[in-house]
């Protein structure tokens, strides 16, 4: 018999934490998540080389990032029977940063969601240092839900916690688009519960910051749900990136997918996870995870870590990993046709993220654009 061991949680102490009085949104609920956010000391990562954490001020947000949707603000949420939902504790990329965005926000919507709805939220990291986010959606049986989630320009700290429950029927697709190089944190952490028949998809696409930690855990509670993951990156300079897709199923004839492209340059540095795990219960699963990284520098570096969990025999489960120099033969094919070098990478780099650009609405051009000039600078 096999036994899954789980690696032990490494931490470090600092001078200076969060407390009380950095608290936006006063609420008398908080002292108890506040006091457990206390028990814990910031973890220890030695892939993005975290040791060290500067405690940012942490000031009210300036300016709108709901752009549409009908949604509550997160401190307006937690005065209604959401309020258990906006500070329900989860693992996610670790539990003092998950604690952090669901005491300390200073943005973030929640909502319950019985139609077919389209949101976008726009975060901005050039006027805000400092974007500490707390939000969820409720997908009521048999609604639908496209979601468009941006966060731009160099800041400090970017720290997101999102839940997300999906009920019976009802179908939640998210765009999650970084771009905010220079930025010293980028911690995201996402999770999401699928009951009967419910279908989600989640694209990233990922350029930056300094040290980015990003973790998507989806639990196939009912019997036919799917969840897709596929994530799209760019490590450039000194960036080191830790992204993680987890897949947990639970219910009979499930479908999962998680799918991660990335291109490193300079000294860019990535690490990309993905869990798959099939209970005894899920009969019939369906699963498989891949991950292909294109080095353009030799001293970029890439470690690939697929992790399979299987306790039932009556299921298909698959992962493959490629970390490879970028292809001579399309870089001869593309040149021959009059390229030069650097257009000819800019081609193939483009290609990886081209499938993801194609899924974002024809109306979110200006994005797609952003998107394209990011991966140009870049090379």
């Amino acid at each position: 018999m096999f036994t899954r061991v789980e690696p032990k949680r490494q931490s470090f102490t600092v001078k200076e934490d969060y407390g009380w009085e950095d608290i936006q949104n006063k609420d008398g609920s908080l002292y108890d998540l506040l006091s457990d956010y206390l028990s814990y000391d910031f973890p220890l990562w030695k892939r993005l080389e975290f040791s060290d954490f500067k405690k940012y001020p942490i000031k009210k947000y300036s300016g709108n990032f709901l752009r549409n949707g009908n949604l509550l603000l997160t401190q307006d949420a937690m005065k209604t029977e959401l309020r258990d939902f906006t500070t329900g504790k989860f693992a996610g990329v670790d539990p003092k940063f998950v604690m952090m965005a669901l005491i300390f926000f200073n943005s973030g919507v929640f909502g319950k969601i019985d139609k077919n709805e389209r949101i976008n939220l726009d975060y901005d990291l050039k006027d805000n240092k400092v974007v500490i986010e707390n939000s969820g959606l409720i997908l009521e049986e048999d609604s639908s839900v496209i979601m468009i989630r941006s966060y731009r320009g160099e800041g400090k700290l970017l720290n997101s916690a999102s839940k997300y429950l999906l009920r019976a029927g009802s179908k939640l697709k998210i765009f999650n688009v970084i771009i905010s190089p220079k930025t010293d944190l980028v911690i995201s952490s996402s999770l999401y519960n699928l009951e009967e028949n419910a279908s989600l998809e989640v694209y990233d696409v990922i350029f930056g910051g300094e040290k980015t930690a990003i973790d998507h855990t989806a639990n196939l509670n009912g019997d036919f749900s799917r969840a897709t993951f596929k994530t799209v990156y760019f490590a450039r300079g000194k960036e080191r990136m830790d992204l993680r897709n987890s897949l947990n199923h639970f219910g009979r004839s499930t479908y999962g997918r998680i799918e991660t492209n990335g291109s490193l340059s300079d000294e860019g540095y990535s690490v990309v996870r993905g869990n798959i795990e099939i209970k005894s219960t899920a009969v019939g699963a369906d699963s498989e995870e891949r991950s292909n990284t294109i080095s353009l520098s030799k001293k970029a570096r890439a470690d690939s870590i697929p992790s399979l969990y299987v306790d039932n025999n009556d299921v298909i489960a698959k992962h493959g990993a490629s970390i490879g120099n970028i292809d001579e033969d399309k870089l001869y094919y593309l040149m021959s046709r009059g390229l030069d070098e650097r257009s000819a990478i800019r081609l193939i780099v483009s290609g990886i993220f081209e499938p993801i650009i194609n899924e974002i609405p024809p109306d979110n051009s200006n994005l797609k654009e952003e998107i394209e000039n990011a991966i140009s600078v870049r090379i």
